[in-house]
């Protein structure tokens, strides 16, 4: 869980293990706290944690100068559109040890991109070339499970 660097420090101190931050590592702060408390070997990214894809390579850029690890995480069920975001960000990332994610059908009843981005056989994924995220949102499965649905610019909807 979220918790004090100094604690994941003195774990670190006593493991034989690397420590990974996770639930801990959300903001540049977060960070920061970790590095200087010396909290951990290896920081786990997820870009819907993090702030999304800038955010995210700035939290691996700071790793990275500090001699961290990394490791490209996902969430649990996240969609084709989420899993594409971090196909991209790991294929500009040099230095990852660990990536996880494009799961897609595999966990999830139906995804919503007509395009399959589940990974392959041992585990491997090729970059995506089509435009934008290098997938096609299927609008209506969208649709179906939306709570709400806004149109920037279109002022009939009511939004938040």
């Amino acid at each position: 869980p979220r918790g004090d660097p100094a604690e994941f420090a003195r774990v670190k101190a006593q493991s034989p293990i690397p420590v990974m931050a996770d639930e801990s590592l959300v903001t540049v702060a977060d960070a920061r706290a970790l590095i200087e408390m010396k909290a951990c070997d290896f920081f786990n990214l997820r870009l819907s944690k993090c702030g999304g894809i800038g955010r995210t390579l700035e939290l691996a850029g700071i790793a990275t100068r500090a001699g961290l690890k990394l490791q490209l995480g996902c969430q649990v069920g996240e969609t084709a559109i989420l899993s594409a975001a971090g196909r991209h960000v790991a294929a500009y990332l040099e230095d990852l040890v660990f990536v996880e994610g494009s799961y897609g059908s595999l966990l999830l009843t139906e995804d919503v991109s007509e395009n399959n981005v589940t990974f392959g056989q041992g585990g491997k994924a090729s970059v995506l070339q089509d435009p934008g995220l290098g997938v096609k949102v299927c609008e209506d499965r969208l649709r179906k499970y939306a709570h709400t649905i806004t149109r920037l610019g279109d002022k009939s909807c009511s939004g938040y």
